[in-house]
């Protein structure tokens, strides 16, 4: 019964730090999507002739 007991304690420890690091990852994931749209919109702004970029001459 001790064995289980002890088993179970790492799994907990590891569950928590599985959360922990996906709590991390989608932090890390929202702003690595942010600067990739921003990105994106730039190059297709670029491609349509600074539709979103007034200032940008053609």
């Amino acid at each position: 019964m001790k064995k289980i007991s002890k088993l179970h304690d790492v799994q907990r420890k590891y569950r928590e730090k599985i959360q922990n690091k996906q709590e991390s990852n989608t932090y890390a994931r929202g702003w690595f999507l942010f600067i990739l749209f921003a990105v994106l919109l730039v190059v297709v702004s670029y491609f349509f002739g600074g539709t979103f970029m007034p200032y940008r001459t053609i």
